[in-house]
């Protein structure tokens, strides 16, 4: 009886596709100089120049039920969430109709994609009012201590009214510069709400939407 359990579990588990999501979990793996994503959906063409014309620098068509087997998706992607078939790649600088992405995190290889519509391309601040809000946010790993200071408004030398303490929960109210109004609950129960760096002023990110 046990190993006839053990073979239907081996038969189910190599019949269900495996969905492995890919988000940033620390500080470093949001490259420096990232202005926000680009959203490609299944399909991504990079261009040398902001011209379809131009060198043709990487294509990639993906079905998300086997991306994740790919051997390109963790250079490629900034997010990838299979089972609600949503894909994001690292944005660096747009035109008037294309924008700068990172197709291969490792070797910060950069090119331009046509830009469709408006909504292709999320600057940081679009980005987390949209998933943020929808999702909450997670504290990257390696974030400095002053992102868990809870401030009464959006400055550092304002009044400190808590600490959070392993939040469980974040929930992301309203984005105001590098700071972010929040009610966060911990895991003994404790709620706060007040104000904290979601972003340093060089540009790090240290909270990401919890997608």
């Amino acid at each position: 009886m046990k190993k006839l359990l053990l073979s239907l579990l081996f038969a189910l588990l190599t019949v269900i596709p495996v969905y492995a999501d890919i988000v940033p979990i620390k500080v470093s793996d949001v490259p420096m100089g990232v202005l926000g994503v680009y959203q490609p959906t299944n399909v991504l063409k990079v261009f040398e120049k902001p011209d379809s014309k131009s060198t043709l620098l990487f294509q990639k068509k993906w079905s998300y039920v086997t991306v994740s087997e790919t051997d390109y998706a963790s250079n490629l992607f900034a997010v990838l969430r299979n089972k609600k078939d949503l894909s994001f790649v690292y944005a660096t600088d747009m035109d008037e109709d294309y924008v700068k992405v990172i197709y291969d995190k490792t070797k910060n290889s950069q090119g331009w994609a046509y830009k469709e519509d408006d909504f292709q391309f999320l600057p940081w601040i679009t980005f987390y009012n949209m998933y943020g809000r929808k999702y909450g946010l997670k504290i990257l790993k390696d974030a400095p201590d002053f992102v868990y200071d809870v401030h009464s408004r959006s400055d550092k030398e304002s009044q400190l009214l808590g600490k959070l303490n392993r939040p469980k929960e974040i929930r992301l109210t309203a984005i105001q510069g590098n700071w972010a109004l929040v009610t966060a609950l911990d895991l003994g129960g404790k709620v706060n709400t007040g104000f904290i760096r979601w972003r340093g002023d060089n540009g790090e990110l240290y909270l990401f939407p919890a997608i």
